[in-house]
């Protein structure tokens, strides 16, 4: 008997509609062939024969049920709308091929062969209603032959075929499917693209990271290139960000590490770099950050230097999350901070 549950699902899901056969019924058919044919020269005997069905169809019939309860033929090209329509019975049809083996009068084997049509149509237990009859075919299994022969006269051969076989009536149907929720095993390696930002449109737009108020600059940590915060003005705000939606999963922690290094342009440094990871849900509501703050004082001048901090652990609904730098100037600011070697990891546990 069937069962149904109801569950609840700890983060948002995403379903599809697919086109699915839905099996109706099986049923089993035998059609029996007794056939007598002439063989083309006279026979001492008959080696064997080997079978095989070819072409084998089958043709579902429709029926339609009426206010009284009796059932009436639904012609297959029907085009009227009918209540409701059912599959009443299949008409199972098909080719015998038969290759018959035989010793001629000179002791030699030779062979013929024929093809016999063969036509059965069974009912169902009961009649099945279906949706759309366009949709219902038959499929075929277990199919099994058994030949048995006679040698009547030197030339006359009466033979006998059973043909089993297994017919599934199927639908095709249109059904909603949920897809599995994101896996909570941690992804390896590097989650943010261009971690080295290293690709550029132009002097002033990195390829793989939203900027404002940030510069290319080939005073880098590795590779060519790094971002520098705040060259544009130093008196004003800057930010560099970049949204991840690949590998974040919920119940994890991330680790988040960078290398920084002042460009000293005048007499005044007094500026903060905040570094964050924010999370988000579906809807793009943040459900999560983490973060870290270096004032200026923590910020070498000569040489790159290496930040890092992880995350709380993400909410059951994270789908996605933002790296983000921050550039945050004081009063009489002058001086810029570079930034290189981004790298979001998922922490194993």
């Amino acid at each position: 008997m069937p069962e149904q549950f109801f569950y609840t699902e700890v983060q948002p899901v995403e379903c599809i509609e697919i086109k699915v056969p839905i099996a109706i019924e099986s049923v089993d058919v035998e059609a029996v062939i007794d056939d007598v044919s002439t063989l083309p020269e006279l026979a001492i005997k008959i080696d064997k024969i080997l079978a095989s069905v070819r072409d084998l169809k089958g043709t579902p019939v429709f029926v339609d049920e009426t206010k009284s309860g009796d059932f009436v033929l639904v012609p297959h090209t029907s085009k009227f709308p009918h209540r409701d329509i059912f599959v009443k019975k299949i008409i199972v049809s098909g080719n015998l091929h038969k290759q018959v083996f035989y010793v001629n009068k000179n002791n030699e084997v030779r062979h013929t062969a024929e093809d016999l049509p063969f036509s059965k149509m069974v009912e169902l237990k009961e009649p099945k209603k279906i949706e759309n009859k366009n949709d219902v075919f038959v499929q075929f299994h277990n199919i099994d032959i058994d030949v048995n022969w006679e040698l009547q006269r030197a030339c006359r051969v009466h033979e006998t075929s059973v043909v089993q076989v297994t017919a599934k009536v199927a639908e095709d149907r249109q059904i909603f499917v949920q897809t599995c929720p994101s896996p909570k095993e941690c992804p390896a390696g590097n989650l943010v693209k261009d971690g080295g930002i290293e690709a550029w449109a132009d002097t002033f737009h990195p390829v793989f990271w939203g900027a404002s108020n940030v510069a290319q600059t080939t005073t880098a940590h590795s590779g060519s290139f790094a971002a520098e915060l705040g060259v544009l003005n130093t008196l004003l705000p800057a930010s560099l960000f970049q949204m991840v939606h690949r590998g974040i999963v919920s119940g994890r922690q991330y680790r988040l590490t960078f290398f920084v290094r002042e460009d000293v342009l005048g007499a005044t440094s007094s500026f903060s770099l905040n570094a964050e990871v924010v999370f988000f849900d579906r809807n793009g509501v943040q459900v999560g950050v983490g973060s870290q703050t270096l004032p200026c004082a923590s910020i070498p001048d000569n040489s790159y230097s290496q930040a890092q901090f992880t995350t709380p652990f993400t909410d059951v609904d994270v789908s996605s999350a933002m790296v983000r730098f921050t550039f945050t100037p004081g009063a009489g600011n002058t001086n810029t901070v570079k930034v290189d070697d981004v790298m979001l990891e998922c922490v194993a546990m």
